[in-house]
């Protein structure tokens, strides 16, 4: 029960660095230590190595809280995410650049095309021009 109560704290010292700075914790940021208190609580089954395993598990909680009071968390969060310009295509990304678009002239509207049709136009176009696929008809 000592290694539960040493996780929980570990991950909500965590937690709380996260929130103070104004963003989520990153999945990571709660993976590794979850990992080690794991790891520690594998160690806690051979009963001789307990003890060790749930004072070591405290001595990580008081690192923690050691390394992160009255410091804000080194990473910059960027959280919430600044919004995206309407010319923007991917979040971060640079910005599309501005096209000018010049109208064509009006022709005719083409004649639809059925799906079957405009599949056999396809397989036609290909047989055509790559070798071998002559049997696809």
């Amino acid at each position: 029960m000592g290694l539960f109560f040493a996780w929980a704290i570990g991950e909500s010292i965590i937690i709380y660095r996260w929130v103070k700075k104004g963003a989520p914790p990153a999945p990571g940021a709660l993976l590794l230590p979850s990992a080690l208190f794991l790891s520690l609580a594998v160690l806690a089954e051979y009963q001789p190595a307990r003890s060790t395993a749930v004072a070591f598990a405290y001595a990580v909680d008081l690192a923690i809280l050691v390394q992160i009071v009255g410091k804000d968390p080194a990473p910059s969060t960027e959280w919430p995410p600044p919004k995206m310009q309407p010319t923007q295509i991917w979040p971060g990304g640079a910005s599309a650049p501005a096209t000018t678009t010049k109208t064509a002239p009006q022709s005719a509207p083409a004649k639809a095309v059925s799906g079957a049709s405009r599949a056999a136009q396809i397989i036609q176009k290909i047989s055509q021009y790559v070798p071998g696929f002559g049997f696809i008809k």
